[in-house]
């Protein structure tokens, strides 16, 4: 192993690009003046195909000549414009497109090789202005189709346990037993497939739903780096062996907190080891102590200033500690770390933070967690929600989505009214801005295509509608306010009627409501009260401490002041027991959860 690494090391890939790229604007401009195509690459610095694109098609002297000729060259950071992606991805990185001189789509694709490009460019080049108008009127078209598709499944409808059952079977056919996850390849360890199989075995008492879960935890686990820490971004084959070595700070936030929710429902601490490695490795890896804020993400390969690839993943992941030390040392350089600060997925980070001080008790987590949150407050905070970054200030769903859950998190844990106060400013400020009447659910200010489809790490309406909808529960019972429960039913009611695991969730959220465990009495008994609830299970039980002193929230929530420390388990239609001892919080809960199953 050792002789090939050092032979490896002295033979990188070092070719010369030539290409001078073109900022979006900057490219469209040309291209008018100019009256010529445009090539488009959308990439990302963690992107391992777009490193391979740059140092073989857009390295070789046939492709960089032709789009010299014929072409205006423009390159897009897919994680810095986001809008541009959401409009143009194609479902992956690198997305190759030719577009006209008005930055419609003539053709769209992903990684394309050197004869292949050569090919393609030089078709298109020779194209007659009424062909290339043809072929955007087609992809205009079949746009406009989709959206229509959408509109129709965004009617309103009413929640039912009908359709919960339907995307039930629907997973079951497309479940691969063998593995975990849906059939086929490449696999992505996504969030939405492990709450949905959750709820499902909690509330159907359903032994199918909890072994499905197990197999697909059991195979996100497989992508987990054993030296290192954190979880790879996607499996190439279906077995979960075969990972693509890029580590996204979105995915190590995500699934933590999916993690940790599985292990406090099954008590499984495989989970908790395995969403510990997450933020662990983000610490490690991405955490910058002098802003107080995360990196994006560590990079799939090993490339220089250039962007030339001096080692795959493919190579270097596979070896161990010492071996991975000694590559390095040889390179000169380590896998990139794109040092850039995105609020979004430092918003995501700093709740998975607050779960694993939840979990653990270890007040690093903790320290770190409110430090993130109040750089984001800070630095990010706007009239108009949260911007994308100190560099971007533009403004997109997700940040604020993602800011919200935050809040609350760290409201619960902590009981600081302050965290309670900033989410409830934040809501009208999405409900101000972000609320779209076209489709009656929340979307970007800016119409960016409307990003229908998921696309790996590009967030779904869909899905961000369905956090939001709980983020409005949560606030409906920290606060007594029933206008925000008017808000999540309209939100649920108009999730796609198609088989989605969102509109899905989002219906249990009304069918078989999340419990709240309201603590009030003294602040010496919070610590220990508040974290025997919140670990019960926070995903759909959530956890809200009130000083015996604060009579206005009391008076609000219509509860009566007492001596002694006191728990009352309820959800949003009713309240169940009164709980004195902490330690009988778990068992309760169930209690409730179990007598969902008789409901229908």
């Amino acid at each position: 192993m050792k002789r090939y690494l050092i032979f490896l090391l002295f033979i990188p890939i070092a070719f010369g690009s030539e290409i001078r790229w073109f900022s979006f604007e900057e490219g469209l401009k040309k291209a008018k003046q100019e009256n010529k195509l445009i090539l488009m690459d959308i990439y990302a610095q963690w992107c391992h195909w777009c490193n391979v694109i740059e140092n073989t098609t857009y390295r070789d002297p046939r492709v960089i000549k032709l789009i010299e000729k014929y072409y205006i060259p423009v390159r897009v950071d897919a994680e810095k414009r986001p809008e541009i992606n959401k409009k143009y991805n194609q479902g992956g990185l690198p997305s190759t497109l030719i577009l006209d001189k008005n930055g419609n789509i003539v053709w769209g694709g992903i990684y394309v090789s050197p004869d292949e490009m050569v090919n393609l460019l030089n078709y298109f080049r020779t194209l007659s202005p009424q062909e290339i108008q043809e072929l955007v009127k087609e992809n205009q078209k079949r746009i406009q189709r989709h959206q229509k598709r959408f509109l129709k499944k965004t009617r309103p409808k009413e929640p039912s346990q009908k359709y919960i059952k339907k995307t039930f079977k629907s997973v079951k056919l497309r479940f691969d037993w063998d593995n975990g996850g849906f059939y086929g390849h490449p696999k992505f360890p996504e969030e939405e497939l492990p709450h949905f199989l959750m709820l499902y075995s909690l509330f159907f008492n359903n032994n199918e739903a909890q072994k499905m879960l197990d197999r697909t935890l059991e195979g996100y686990m497989k992508l987990i780096d054993p030296v290192e820490g954190g979880v790879y971004r996607y499996s190439v084959n279906e077995f979960w062996t075969e990972p693509h070595y890029e580590k996204l700070l979105k995915d190590q936030a995500d699934l933590s907190t999916m993690f940790l929710n599985a292990y406090a429902l099954t008590l499984n601490k495989k989970y908790l080891k395995a969403a510990l490695s997450l933020v662990d490795f983000a610490i490690n890896r991405l955490y910058d102590t002098k802003t107080g804020f995360f990196y994006n993400s560590q990079g799939a390969d090993i490339i220089d200033e250039h962007g030339t690839l001096l080692m795959t993943g493919e190579e270097y992941f596979v070896l161990d500690k010492e071996e991975r030390e000694e590559a390095i040392k040889k390179l000169g350089y380590a896998p990139n770390i794109e040092k850039v600060v995105y609020f979004r997925t430092n918003a995501l980070i700093s709740q998975a933070l607050f779960y694993a001080y939840a979990f653990t008790k270890n007040p690093k987590y903790l320290n770190i967690a409110e430090e993130v949150l109040k750089n984001i407050l800070e630095k990010g905070w706007t009239g108009k929600g949260i911007i994308y970054s100190l560099e971007i200030k533009k403004y997109f769903l997700n940040s604020n989505v993602y800011t919200l859950e935050a809040l609350l998190t760290a409201y619960q844990i902590t009981g600081n009214k302050q965290y309670l106060k900033k989410a409830k400013e934040l809501f009208e400020i999405l409900d101000k801005y972000y609320f779209s009447k076209k489709i009656n659910l929340f979307a970007d200010m800016a119409d960016v295509g409307l990003n229908y489809n998921r696309i790996s790490f590009i967030d779904d309406i869909v899905a961000l509608n369905r956090r939001l909808s709980i983020a409005l529960y949560q606030l409906t019972m920290f606060t007594g306010n029933m206008d925000y429960r008017d808000k999540y039913k309209k939100i649920i009611s108009h999730l796609p009627s198609n088989i989605n695991l969102n509109t899905a969730i989002g219906f249990m959220l009304e069918l078989y409501p999340p419990t709240i465990v309201h603590i009030i009495g003294d602040i010496k008994d919070k610590d220990r009260f508040v974290l025997s609830s919140f670990t019960v299970f926070p995903y759909w039980n959530y956890t809200q401490f009130i000083d015996k002193n604060d009579k206005e929230l009391l008076s609000r929530l219509e509860y009566p002041a007492k001596k002694e420390t006191i728990a009352y388990l309820c959800n949003i239609d009713t309240c169940f027991f009164e709980i004195e001892k902490s330690e009988d919080i778990r068992k309760q809960i169930f209690r409730v959860f179990s007598s969902y199953k008789n409901l229908f």
